[in-house]
């Protein structure tokens, strides 16, 4: 039997432990930031889960603030943490990780290279493989104070690992999980710039008034936040990924028609989906540095223009007063800058 650590205990962290141990497996559930997000599933001895997954409740078999304790022994280690703390746990991890063992970033933004790296300078030996996804797997929210949290939605996900050659033994391991869920992608450039996730900047940057002068704090991105306006700068940006994408000879494993259907379909639950309270919301403060500054940051290395992203990241830089090109997954942070585009498929694979 497959032996699972899930590190991080938020939304992602507790619907995917919760429904793996469900599945029969062993799970350890790590958390290593707000501890106290471990405290109702102590109390009630595990999460109950709802939804379209799996259901009932679900007796973790470790739920631990010891990340070596959360790794021994675990065959996959999936990471459910924000992408901001990818070197925080890839430096928490290096010390206790055994060979064979596989780490699954939900999702990545490179944080891949950010691992491999830190696992180099902190003279790793274990064969370890690194993979990462587009984004979270699952559409989820638990309830906080609460050992609960709903599935609402699945996400058929593409992955890949770094480097590519050990994309399909790192998928066919999480198949024996989730056989339908997750393809593989050519390489991990494929998988970070094909994340969802890009739209949100477009929406919260084009409602910053809106969203620090929300009624009691809630702000309904896709009811309020959304108009045809908003769609056609999301959609400038999709261009822009196309283009780097296309010049490299990849794919945009997530076009923009898959958005333009969801605007077009938004639900009652959908549209009463609350968003963020502020700018320094993680749909900003993560999202900008980690997504869209390696877009344009790409773009600028191979010669390709990207002036829509780039506006939308030096407005959010201003507005947080942060300079997202500098501190964001910028080519030299990720160790990659001065390629062309075949040596970044080479690295890559």
């Amino acid at each position: 039997m497959k032996r699972i650590a899930v590190l991080g205990a938020g939304n992602g962290g507790y619907a995917i432990a919760a429904d793996l141990t469900l599945a029969g497996y062993q799970v350890s559930l790590y958390e290593g930031w707000d501890k106290r997000n471990l405290e109702p599933v102590i109390k009630a001895g595990g999460i109950e889960l709802s939804g379209i997954s799996r259901t009932g409740f679900a007796r973790i078999s470790c739920v631990t603030t010891d990340i070596g304790v959360a790794l021994k022994d675990a065959n996959l280690i999936f990471v459910a943490t924000q992408s901001l703390g990818h070197e925080k746990i890839a430096d928490l991890c290096a010390s206790h990780l055994e060979d064979g063992q596989m780490i699954i970033l939900l999702p990545g933004n490179f944080g891949s290279l950010l691992f491999a790296r830190i696992l180099k300078e902190k003279g790793v030996t274990q064969h370890v493989k690194i993979a990462e996804t587009m984004t979270f797997p699952f559409g989820c929210r638990r309830i906080v104070g609460k050992a609960e949290v709903r599935i609402n939605q699945f996400l058929k996900l593409y992955m890949a690992a770094f480097p590519a050659s050990d994309t399909q033994s790192v998928l066919d391991n999480v198949r024996e999980l989730y056989p339908s869920l997750f393809s593989s992608a050519k390489n991990v450039i494929e998988v970070a710039l094909s994340n969802p996730n890009f739209f949100h900047l477009p929406i919260c940057i084009l409602n910053t008034a809106r969203i620090e002068k929300a009624p009691e704090g809630k702000f309904y991105p896709y009811s309020e936040g959304f108009s045809p306006s908003v769609l056609r700068v999301i959609e400038a940006v999709w261009r822009e990924k196309d283009e780097v994408l296309k010049h490299l000879g990849l794919t945009n494993l997530f076009p923009f028609e898959i958005h333009r259907h969801f605007f077009a379909n938004i639900t009652p639950a959908q549209a009463m989906m609350t968003g963020p309270d502020n700018m320094r919301h993680r749909m900003i403060s993560e999202d900008c540095p980690c997504g869209l500054v390696p877009l344009a940051a790409m773009g600028e290395m191979l010669g390709i223009s990207t002036p829509v992203t780039n506006a939308l990241i030096t407005l959010a830089s201003e507005i947080n007063g942060v300079d997202y090109y500098a501190s964001g997954r910028n080519m030299k942070y990720l160790g990659i800058s001065g390629m062309n585009a075949a040596q970044l498929n080479k690295f890559f694979r």
